[in-house]
């Protein structure tokens, strides 16, 4: 026999979802009656979160003697519900949406069933034909949170890059209990085992990342100047890094715009300890100087990508049977039709064949559109 005042009864709580979420808050909420759960499927995390705050049971035949049970869509748990019981069935779809191919059930023994919305009231009430409904939100509560710290890694995981080290502060974190995430943007396939740490595939816009993150890590053994740890000070964004030797020449410090951990991790326990006191300043950009070295003539790169030339079709295309993927077909030798001069470049011989497929018979100036203004409304002046 369970025995409590009050059931909240689930039939499978998964991994993840809506209704597992509201058990959980109603949970949350009302701990302090004598509540329990009930279920007849588990995901560990859920149960193990649940058993935290209040007695859950597992459901096989027992019989169920409470005052008030709250179920959700599977009716069958009130066949084990002892007589004198409140029963309410809360209503957590919109069944009225074609989605659903199927109907809740109803039951006698149910004294009102509670929608969790006043759309859902209406369109269940009309829907089932019952008027024992009453509107009821679901509870949330919402806790105090400490900071997620947001840790940003945009590396190769190869040895010389630290992985090791990236490990061992991983778990250094874990067993401080620092509230953490991590996302490494990486090539690397064989993922650090932490689910605190989110493995990104590659991409060219990680600096928009890197200016959410409260710390930007690079543990590598050697780096000549690292452009990672570059990209995060240039946006006042501190960084976690190793000893590297050209670190005090760009103006890195320990403890001001970086934390430093050791070769061998022996000042983990030091860099963990002071995470949270995320350093604000101010990094003085460093200068390059190629634009002494460089020519300055301007650029004609527009002028080259939008200029057109005329070729003429060689007999290669027919030779080997090759499409012209801009004509969708195999032009004919003699066939003159024009073409970008990037284009040109590719069928001149720079492409995977090597075969040189057309010969030029002109350039033609691209069209330049004038931009037409819009015609002035004609105002008469005051004389």
């Amino acid at each position: 026999m369970i025995e409590h005042e009050n059931i909240f009864y689930i039939r499978d709580l998964s991994e993840i979802g809506g209704v597992e979420t509201f058990i959980w808050e109603m949970v949350k909420k009302y701990q302090k009656y004598d509540i329990a759960v009930v279920y007849k499927t588990a995901h560990k995390k859920q149960l193990e979160r649940l058993q935290n705050l209040c007695m859950c049971y597992k459901h096989t035949t027992q019989r169920i003697k409470c005052k008030t049970a709250i179920i959700n869509w599977d009716t069958s748990i009130i066949d084990y519900i002892e007589d004198g019981a409140d029963i309410y069935q809360t209503i957590h779809g919109d069944y009225s949406n074609p989605v659903y191919t199927w109907r809740p059930l109803t039951h006698p023994r149910i004294k009102q069933y509670i929608c969790i919305t006043k759309h859902v009231l209406k369109t269940f009430s009309e829907l089932m034909k019952v008027d024992n409904v009453i509107l009821g939100y679901n509870p949330l509560t919402i806790d105090p949170e400490d900071k997620l710290l947001i840790l940003v890694s945009a590396t190769r995981l190869s040895p010389i890059k630290g992985k090791a080290r990236m490990e061992k502060l991983g778990n250094a974190l874990n067993d401080a209990g620092i509230n953490y995430i991590w996302y490494v943007f990486t090539n690397d396939t064989e993922a650090i085992k932490n689910d605190n740490i989110v493995y990104m595939k590659p991409r060219l816009d990680v600096g928009k990342w890197i200016s959410k993150a409260d710390y930007v890590v690079q543990l590598s053994d050697t780096e000549a100047c690292s452009y990672t740890i570059n990209e995060a000070l240039y946006r006042n964004i501190p960084v976690i890094t190793t000893p590297l030797p050209y670190l005090e020449e760009i103006g890195v410090k320990d403890g001001i715009n970086s934390y430093i951990l050791d070769f061998d991790c022996k000042n983990m326990n030091h860099i963990v300890d002071n995470i949270m006191n995320i350093p604000k300043f101010e990094f003085k950009q460093l200068k390059d100087s190629y634009d002494k070295l460089l020519s300055h003539k301007p650029s004609h790169f527009k002028e080259d990508k939008y200029m057109k030339v005329k070729v003429e079709a060689l007999d290669t295309y027919e030779k080997f049977n090759v499409i012209d993927y801009e004509l969708g077909r195999v032009p004919k030798a003699g066939e003159q039709f024009e073409v970008s001069k990037e284009r040109f470049n590719v069928l001149s011989g720079n492409n995977e064949l090597g075969k040189v497929f057309v010969k030029i018979v002109e350039p033609v100036k691209p069209e330049v559109k004038k931009a037409t203004l819009p015609k002035k409304k004609e105002t008469k002046r005051k004389k």
